[in-house]
């Protein structure tokens, strides 16, 4: 059995996984109070709380646990394709450290990075492709603070894009001449990854998440974040409105340019920006997931002003699930966390190592192949 964990800002989730079935699922919010709701301090405790309770909830039995995965996502963490010479490995940790001090957070750390190479470069024969992802140490202690919070051990941790697209490809087949798009909308930012078989991963988080639409309610009509909150999930869209009257909660009619408005323009931008180097390519499909995706109007609004179609993507598609969950898409990151890690039975990385020189720290991410699902030939 594995257990996931998703330690989200908004709550935790933790699902219990076991031959190819969903036993046990549940989420707590990190607190009751929303007025008292602050990203910036939350603190692991307020997390152990939260999990310790959830787990006492639904009464889950930690002797018949296996394994344990919980995954890091947002701007905590940075993915990044690269295409390379062959070299020697010491040479190519040189390369890869070297790179990763671009993308990582500038928080005072060194970068904890590992890679998957892919395999060699369809184009130029002497180079390889190679997947990047890294973070700092100073948010993999964090991290690991929570779980020593939890009296949890031996966890391994994975990154949430990758474990979305696993959550993908595990319910969905991929193009294989074009690329497929995928949209998750949580509660600080929205990752937008694009990938095909043979084709470059491409991954980017915007900074406009559940709690931004909140602070954007909250200035409009002058209330409090408990009461922005519950305006957002009872009208969705049309609370943007110019009217004081709340119209039709399935309006998709936005009067003023607004966050939702914001998030469209940035999600146009990041298409266009792919394609500008990809003309032989065309987009197939595209899904949306996460759990402010379900804001009434959001999907409507978007395909409108996209001019696209987008399809909730199921999670539990070909997962059979014990209990009805309504939000199916929030559980999206955690459905492929502990889909990356079924049937593996390796050991848990050192949580000790600064760089990728000996043992990776982001263990879902390793270089044993089959970390992505049905990774490319």
């Amino acid at each position: 059995m594995i257990l996931g964990i998703d330690f989200g800002f908004y709550s935790v989730k933790v699902v219990v996984f076991d031959k190819n079935k969903i036993s046990v699922i549940g989420e707590k919010k990190i607190t009751e109070d929303f007025n008292r709701f602050d990203p910036d301090k939350i603190e692991s405790s307020n997390w152990v709380s939260a999990f310790l309770n959830l787990c006492k909830e639904l009464k889950i039995n930690f002797k018949k646990i296996n394994s344990i995965v919980s995954s890091i996502g947002g701007k905590k963490i940075s993915i990044k394709s690269i295409t390379t010479l062959e070299v020697e490995e010491e040479e190519l940790n040189n390369i890869l450290a070297f790179e990763a001090k671009k993308i990582v957070p500038l928080d005072g750390s060194d970068p904890v990075i590992d890679y998957h190479i892919l395999g060699q470069n369809n184009k130029e024969i002497d180079k390889i492709d190679i997947i990047l992802v890294a973070t700092t140490q100073k948010i993999i202690k964090a991290h690991n603070q929570i779980i020593k919070g939890c009296n949890l051990k031996n966890i391994i941790f994975d990154a949430a894009p990758i474990a979305l697209l696993n959550c993908y490809k595990f319910n969905y087949s991929c193009p294989n001449d074009n690329v497929d798009v995928i949209v998750n909308i949580g509660c600080l930012s929205t990752t937008i990854i694009v990938y095909g078989d043979n084709q470059e991963l491409f991954t980017r988080e915007i900074l406009i998440g559940g709690h931004q639409i909140n602070l954007e309610i909250m200035d409009l009509k002058e209330i409090d974040y408990k009461t922005a909150e519950e305006n957002k999930i009872k009208h969705g869209l049309s609370v943007f409105d110019k009217n004081d009257e709340v119209n039709d909660a399935n309006s998709i009619q936005i009067m003023q340019r607004n966050i939702f408005s914001e998030l469209s323009d940035e999600i146009r931008k990041t298409l266009r920006y792919y394609m500008k180097s990809k003309s032989s390519l065309s987009y197939n499909k595209f899904y949306i997931s996460g759990g402010s995706s379900y804001n009434i109007g959001l999907k409507d609004f978007l395909n409108n002003n996209l001019n696209i179609e987008f399809e909730v993507l199921d999670p539990f598609k070909k997962i059979e699930c014990s209990k009805s969950i309504k939000n199916i898409s929030s559980y999206s990151v955690l459905i492929g966390s502990v889909l990356s890690h079924h049937g593996n039975n390796s050991k848990p990385a050192s949580v000790n190592k600064s760089n990728i020189s000996g043992s990776p720290i982001l263990k879902g991410l390793n270089t044993v192949k089959g970390w992505l699902l049905d990774d490319r030939k």
